[in-house]
């Protein structure tokens, strides 16, 4: 697979919400309640998704005309704030997330990317660790009102390695 890269587009938002209800559930199943993974999924409605593909950087990767993850980044004022980097479970591992972090390194050359990972979620831990990511803070958050632990992963810049 060589999947290949381009900007979300509105007509993209079905196939990235299945992505990311897919991913969700996969990533999260046994980190969080299963009330908050639904109540992501209730939250996560088409209006939503396609102003969030609007206003941010948001890119997909495709194979073989197939959407098979995405990438939302949002610049930060001193740095890019990656808010979502997802794959197809099905597709995990086969470079799409990758392509999708080059391609934005790619757009902001300069600044720092910020990524803010679930305590305990070694999928996204390792996947962050592989691409020269260095974990610095630990913030209390909360996700639809379950308490949780975040760390945020810097690359470049002056925050990151």
């Amino acid at each position: 697979m060589n999947p290949t890269v381009r900007p979300a587009t509105a007509a993209d938002a079905q196939a990235i919400q299945a992505i990311a209800a897919a991913a969700w559930r996969d990533t999260y199943d046994g980190l969080l309640a299963p009330a908050t993974i639904e109540a992501h999924e209730r939250a996560s409605s088409l209006e939503r998704l396609v102003r969030r593909i609007e206003a941010d950087t948001f890119l997909v990767a495709e194979a073989d005309g197939e959407i098979i993850a995405f990438a939302d980044a949002i610049f930060d004022g001193d740095h890019v704030n990656l808010a979502a980097i997802y794959a197809d479970p099905a597709w995990r591992g086969r470079g799409a997330g990758s392509r999708l972090l080059a391609d934005l390194r790619a757009r902001f050359p300069e600044w720092a990317i910020a990524a803010d990972v679930l305590a305990g979620n070694r999928k996204g831990e390792v996947f962050y660790e592989a691409r020269g990511f260095v974990r610095r803070e630990t913030l209390p958050a909360e996700l639809f009102g379950e308490a949780v632990m975040e760390r945020r992963w810097w690359l470049g810049g002056v925050e990151g390695a």
